[in-house]
């Protein structure tokens, strides 16, 4: 997502499906949330693909997290789309999501937030960094899913992805997950390689696409 006009027919298509969806009778729970943490260079952003279009859910890219976060009017458009009991919860939760936070921090820490919120709120979707699995209120129906590879091929594919020497690549790898881990230490005050953060961490290298896209599935089917 690397422009503001696509940005916008993105949440042009998604706003407009997320009302349709509201005024259906006989509304139902929203549909299951996978927030998905990876390591550089493990194929995540393939899998991410594959788990959205195989299981039928979008795909929010951390760019478009990002972007949607970092703008005002967006952000209120996406709250928007959420009634009145939802918003209600919305508040009430951000209020105990305060912290200590300098002004500019807190605030997009708490756009980043409503984003998120309003995501889950409606589910059926597979969230992409940004802290998902870690901000989103816990009663929300989210499988937090982890993917790691080994280093040797994390550099692989990054070497071939970025056209990389094998030094650039690892300093590349080094670089990434350091940003991640502080990240998510400094922004959701937990550890990004702690397993039990969340419900699945596989090892991409040891598990074919297509296996993970049917674990995951199994996974979700087994909590609806």
């Amino acid at each position: 997502m690397d422009t503001t006009d696509s940005l916008e027919k993105f949440l042009n298509v998604e706003l407009e499906g997320w009302r349709v969806q509201e005024k259906q009778p006989g509304k139902t729970w929203p549909g299951m949330v996978i927030a998905m943490t990876r390591d550089a260079g493990c194929n995540g952003e393939t899998i991410a693909q594959r788990l959205a279009s195989e299981l039928g859910l979008v795909l929010y890219g951390w760019e478009i997290v990002e972007q949607i976060a970092q703008d005002e009017h967006v952000s209120a458009r996406v709250v928007a789309t959420l009634d009145e009991t939802v918003r209600s919860e919305l508040e009430n939760w951000l209020v105990g999501s305060v912290d200590g936070a300098s002004l500019s921090a807190g605030h997009y820490m708490n756009s980043l937030r409503k984003i998120l919120f309003a995501i889950a709120a409606h589910g059926h979707a597979v969230i992409m960094g940004r802290g998902a699995n870690f901000l989103i209120p816990p009663e929300s129906r989210t499988l937090g899913l982890r993917l790691i590879a080994p280093l040797r091929v994390k550099t692989a594919n990054t070497m071939k992805a970025l056209g990389l020497s094998e030094q650039s690549a690892r300093e590349h790898i080094a670089k990434v997950e350091r940003a991640q881990r502080l990240w998510v230490r400094k922004c959701c005050h937990a550890d990004i390689e702690d397993a039990t953060n969340y419900h699945a961490v596989i090892n991409t290298a040891l598990v074919t696409p297509q296996a993970i896209v049917n674990m995951v599935s199994g996974m979700v089917r087994a909590q609806t």
